[in-house]
């Protein structure tokens, strides 16, 4: 039986580090039926089993525990009435010239992944990213995860299917726009940008070439990421890159003449609803591209410092959502209680612009149990890197009830609602309108 296990799972999802454990446990089980001990001598032959057994017990209690603080990535199955397709696109910027990594490219180019709702029973099943061996390699470096941590992301399912065929449908929905973290990807928010399409949006995730994790474009070129100077300066000056990027993208999905396959898609958007949403440094782009940009109706920022130009004295004007990490909070605290050239000025800068954002319309919350990285896939790679008694999958849950509730009451004017009943529901995280 043990053997019909193990071959069935070597079938269905390949050899896997996770389960070397499981490897050595039918390794030395079948040793112990086929190679018998040659000395008689009773002691001798009775240390040779106990020296085995234990060698089986080891390896049996690592082939529990590692698949535990290791699990393959599993996103809650999405609640909305719409199947889920995706296709990535590419996108050359004629008008700007490449600068965060010139000796790649000439022009500024970008992948985009698209989200939308899809005619059931079309497509074949999604990867969660076409390049997963260029990512891990990346996520490993840029997040200091071991290698072989990353290496089962791989085996992640999601639940949207590549190139499904978009609704045939006279319907039209909200278009949002998704920013990743500084050195992050696209895709990172999969568990909440196919919850968002199933509910009827069309979402395209940038990627930003040079400060994503990593960018891989059709003919096959690779672009990683580039080091950071992690300062106030740097990252005031650098968002405004991101904003330019966010601002032709949503340009070119406007125009939608960049390549054919996307008209059918572009025929779902209603481009008077527009939002925007991101986490960390996406988040931060996500707020000013809602100040700057009048196409931009609504933004969440997940957990990101507002960087950039100083927030209007009066706010953004427009609905705003601010996000925030338990642990994020405290160190903005910490740091912010600080003595001057003792603190870290990046979190007492992020405290004080949190202040700046209190203003009518803005909800703001802080959710407990939560870090930084708590907002995105990442946090279901382990337990390890998770805050005490964090459930991922119910903070999954009531991010996707937030962002849904906020962009349906500002982007579809339905659910009118619902964001009072998350708040009435969960007093722990102080949903607070202003």
């Amino acid at each position: 039986m043990n053997y019909l296990f193990l071959l069935s799972t070597l079938i269905t999802i390949g050899a896997n580090w996770r389960l070397i454990p499981a490897y050595i446990v039918t390794v030395l089980l079948t040793l112990q039926v086929f190679i018998k001990p040659r000395n008689t001598n009773v002691s001798k032959k009775w240390g040779v089993q106990l020296s085995a057994g234990a060698g089986i017990a080891v390896a049996a209690i690592a082939m529990i525990t590692v698949p535990t603080l290791f699990p393959i990535l599993t996103f809650p199955k999405t609640t909305g009435e719409y199947a889920v397709g995706t296709q990535a696109f590419h996108l050359v910027d004629h008008n700007r010239k490449e600068f965060v990594v010139p000796n790649s490219q000439v022009y500024r180019e970008l992948m985009v992944q698209v989200y939308y709702p899809a005619e059931k029973g079309t497509g074949t099943p999604a990867p969660y990213s076409e390049n997963i061996h260029a990512l891990t390699q990346q996520l490993s470096a840029t997040q200091g995860f071991p290698y072989i941590a990353t290496t089962h992301l791989g085996l992640t399912k999601t639940h949207s299917y590549k190139d499904a065929t978009p609704l045939q449908a006279s319907k039209k929905f909200p278009l949002l726009l998704f920013a990743h973290g500084m050195s992050l990807y696209s895709q990172q928010n999969t568990f909440q940008l196919e919850e968002l399409a199933s509910h009827g949006y069309v979402i395209v995730a940038l990627n930003f070439t040079g400060d994503a994790a990593t960018t891989v474009f059709p003919d096959g070129k690779q672009v990683n990421f580039t080091p950071i100077e992690n300062t106030i300066t740097f990252l005031n000056n650098r968002i405004k890159l991101w904003e330019q990027d966010a601002a032709f993208v949503l340009d070119e999905v406007t125009k939608a003449d960049f390549d054919h396959t996307f008209n059918p898609i572009a025929k779902l958007i209603d481009y008077d609803h527009i939002g925007m949403l991101g986490h960390s440094f996406g988040g931060a782009t996500s707020a000013q591209m809602l100040v700057k940009d009048d196409r931009i109706k609504a933004a969440i920022d997940m957990d990101g410092g507002l960087y950039g130009d100083p927030m209007p004295e009066a706010g953004p004007g427009k609905p705003f959502m601010l996000m925030n990490a338990e642990a994020s909070i405290k160190f903005m605290k910490e740091a912010y209680g600080g003595e001057p050239g003792n603190r870290d000025e990046l979190f007492v800068e992020s405290y004080l612009r949190n202040k700046t954002i209190e203003r009518p319309g803005v909800y703001t919350t802080i959710i407990p149990k939560t870090n930084h990285g708590s907002f995105t896939d990442l946090a279901a790679i382990s337990p390890i890197i998770n805050e005490p008694e964090a459930d991922v999958n119910s903070i999954f849950q009531l991010i996707n009830e937030m962002a849904l509730g906020f962009f349906d009451k500002n982007l579809k004017g339905i659910n009118e609602n619902k964001l009072k009943e998350i708040q009435e529901s969960h007093p722990e995280i102080n949903l607070t309108r202003y």
